[in-house]
């Protein structure tokens, strides 16, 4: 009752109805996105797959809805095994994770990226992959590896070979004088590993001296801070509208060269 008296109340207002159908869909909106804060701890907990590196449990265009990291807690491969839990048909939890701890993208950032431009300083879009294992600092992040650079967990796309932590390349001996020039523009992402805002590539700092690597979280476990939250369902296809533009916007690149 109370609804309609609210709804009879908003039409007798004196104003555009353009301006009334425009307060209605930022109140509706408004609304849906505090009910995703209060109940899933995200203000947007849909994302819409990009990547087939989930196939063939996440598909390209699939939305995915997201419980925020502070709602739930992420259960790795190896624990999932023991207590027969799985999530997308294998065990363990996939979680949403910002590469290198850089921000998320926002509709800015998105609308760059469709016209060709890079996005800014220190950003990424988010990775959503399977959470493995949890490692503690210097401790191996696979049999054989190097240790880590601190506690996080070690990652890995379904459909991938190797996890995110090997998916990567050394690319040269890092330039000190740029180290030193451009001091404002590397975060500590790790104890002697740095990331370039600027480039996006990683500077690890060795006894050997200083080398520059590239990868999807090359070397570096996801740290707890890093995961936005874990996937909870999936709806098929329907991220194919969200994914529309870029799609659209790649096509256009390649055909101009």
């Amino acid at each position: 009752m109370w609804l309609m008296k609210i709804g009879e109340w908003f039409d007798s207002l004196p104003i555009p109805q353009l301006a009334k159908d425009i307060i209605f869909v930022v109140v509706v909106v408004g609304a849906i996105s505090l009910l995703s804060q209060i109940t899933l701890g995200l203000w947007t907990p849909m994302v819409a797959v990009e990547s087939g590196s989930m196939v063939p449990n996440l598909n390209v265009g699939d939305i995915i809805l997201v419980q925020g990291a502070s709602r739930t807690e992420v259960i790795p491969w190896d624990e999932g095994e023991k207590m027969n839990y799985t999530a997308f048909n294998n065990p363990g939890d996939v979680i949403l994770y910002r590469p290198y701890g850089k921000e998320s993208l926002n509709l800015f950032d998105q609308l760059k990226m469709v016209l060709g431009m890079p996005p800014g300083q220190g950003k990424a879009i988010p990775i959503i992959h399977r959470a493995l294992y949890h490692v503690e600092e210097n401790e191996p992040m696979w049999e054989g590896g190097p240790g880590a650079p601190f506690a996080g967990y070690i990652t890995k796309g379904d459909h991938n070979e190797v996890i995110d932590q090997m998916a990567g390349q050394t690319l040269g001996m890092a330039n000190m004088s740029y180290f030193d020039q451009h001091r404002d523009d590397i975060m500590r992402v790790g104890d002697d590993v740095y990331l370039d805002k600027n480039t996006g590539l990683l500077l690890y700092q060795t006894e050997n001296g200083t080398f520059v690597g590239d990868g999807i979280s090359y070397l570096t476990p996801v740290k707890d801070e890093w995961v936005i939250g874990v996937a909870r369902v999936k709806i098929p296809l329907v991220g194919y509208v969200r994914l529309l533009p870029n799609i659209i916007s790649d096509e256009i690149h390649k055909i101009i060269g």
